[in-house]
């Protein structure tokens, strides 16, 4: 090869290398372009939380409610019942500093009568913004809500003793709830 023939082939392949480079550079350029406005969508929507008004435990409590009386349909049909009564309690339960909300229900016969059918705990998860449903506690046994202290659900199982009237079981045993899954125990 003559010295033009080779100077045009190194111009040539300095000028290929050249153009592999750039594309090299662009791709990584327009990857790392991705990557910010990944960022910068997931700060906006850090940002939407952070500046959307958190909810009151009433209004957590208001929620719960809501949720539970769309659901109690379920609840009643699956023990052939009425709800008798409900009480919702509050306290932090998940550990997250946020109340939480702990809905007790008492289930009656639909038929009539004044046996407890069923009675149980469905528990909410507060996140500050809303409310979901964790967990459920739906013992075989009776038993009464006694308190959420320390992160930790507190209930007394009620057995009766020989000579109680059906009303009044006499025998109270503390049980600290733990939650697994989707169930309580």
């Amino acid at each position: 090869m003559n010295i033009k023939t080779k100077i045009t082939v190194i111009v040539l392949l300095s000028l290929f290398l050249k153009s592999c480079n750039t594309s090299k550079s662009e791709k990584e350029l327009e990857l790392k372009e991705k990557e910010l406005l990944l960022k910068e969508r997931e700060l906006s929507l850090k940002e939407l939380q952070t500046n959307r008004p958190k909810i009151t435990t009433n209004e957590a409590v208001r929620l719960a409610e809501s949720k539970f009386q769309k659901y109690l349909p379920k609840i009643m049909a699956s023990h052939d019942a009425v709800l008798d009564g409900k009480e919702s309690y509050t306290g932090d339960f998940t550990g997250d500093g946020i109340e939480d909300v702990a809905i007790y229900f008492v289930l009656v016969p639909k038929d009539g009568g004044n046996a407890i059918v069923g009675q149980g705990l469905t528990l909410y998860q507060n996140s500050g913004f809303d409310v979901k449903v964790i967990a459920g506690y739906e013992p075989e046994t009776m038993f009464r809500f006694d308190k959420i202290n320390n992160g930790k659900i507190y209930v007394q199982k009620l057995e009766y003793a020989e000579n109680d009237g059906h009303c009044c079981p006499s025998i109270e045993t503390p049980h600290i709830l733990t939650i697994s899954g989707s169930k309580a125990y």
